[in-house]
């Protein structure tokens, strides 16, 4: 699958088989979180790969997305510097590791695994069941399995390409 078939097959999974990922897999998927770019390089994230059954559930009580206990695994994508702001005024932490998890859902797709972004989460919970000190962020949590139903290119309801990019000034 090269890249542009991943990007047509992503989508957010809400349902996982009950079939287990081997951690080997999931190490290899993590590589692609790895070589993400980031702010000058700085790679201030760390990722919790969750597969602790009382952990899962623990997480699954922070957010309303009860569906994430049903994947094996969920990962955790921490920001370890919230503070640093990049010279355009915006927080680093959030985008870089937007970016990073979006490798990561693109590499799983090509091994036809599933994945979910979650930000509607309760930080402080999230913290709790994890251990992540209070002046650290978790950024997203994405749950990551065998999808229940085989990943397929899926029409998404996208505007017009059009209605979202312009060329050298902003238009409406």
């Amino acid at each position: 699958m090269n890249v542009e078939e991943a990007i047509r097959k992503r989508r957010s999974v809400r349902s996982y088989k009950n079939e287990s990922v081997p951690r080997e897999k999931v190490e290899d998927l993590m590589e692609s979180v790895r070589l993400a770019p980031s702010a000058t390089n700085r790679q201030e994230w760390k990722f919790v790969i969750v597969d602790d059954s009382e952990k899962i559930e623990g997480l699954k009580n922070c957010t309303k997305h009860k569906f994430i206990a049903q994947a094996p695994y969920i990962i955790a994508g921490i920001s370890t510097d919230p503070d640093y702001v990049m010279p355009n005024c915006k927080a680093a932490g959030p985008i870089d590791l937007s970016i990073a998890i979006d490798h990561l859902t693109l590499k799983a797709t090509e091994e036809e695994l599933g994945t979910c972004w979650i930000g509607g989460f309760d930080q402080n919970c999230a913290k709790q069941v994890l251990e992540v000190p209070d002046d650290l962020e978790i950024v997203a949590l994405t749950p990551l399995g065998i999808p229940e139903k085989p990943l397929s290119e899926i029409s998404k309801d996208r505007k017009d390409i059009n209605e979202i990019i312009t060329y050298n000034e902003y238009t409406k």
